[in-house]
């Protein structure tokens, strides 16, 4: 079976990609989700103590961006090692942000007199 038309697509007679089919998620019932995430950060938003403001809003922002990881761009259904390099790309990015964390923060604020 190694015709012209066939000619690079022998993983496809071993490994047909219809098996690979996982079905379309539920776009409207993650939407519907997305939502009402947002509409507890803006409620959270309300809130006169900003360190629960802090939390409720940085972690509802983590579960909308897993949801967005899982569903939208079909990560969920994806091997093992993309959820490895994944999750070396997270741990690379929290290094950075800790790297970068005293040249951004602990950095002296200049003031140029009046007058």
């Amino acid at each position: 079976m190694n015709t012209d038309y066939t000619k690079g697509l022998e993983h496809e007679v071993v490994v047909p990609s219809e098996n690979d089919y996982h079905g379309h998620p539920n776009y409207l019932k993650v939407y519907i989700s997305l939502l009402v995430l947002f509409a507890i950060s803006v409620v959270a938003s309300l809130l006169h103590n900003p360190l629960i403001i802090f939390f409720v809003v940085f972690a509802v922002s983590v579960i909308k961006g897993t949801l967005v990881l899982l569903y939208f761009m079909h990560l969920k259904w994806e091997p093992l090692l993309i959820w490895i390099l994944l999750g070396l790309a997270l741990l690379a990015l929290a290094f950075l942000i800790i790297g970068l964390y005293p040249d951004v923060v602990l950095t002296h604020r200049y003031v140029v007199p009046k007058g």
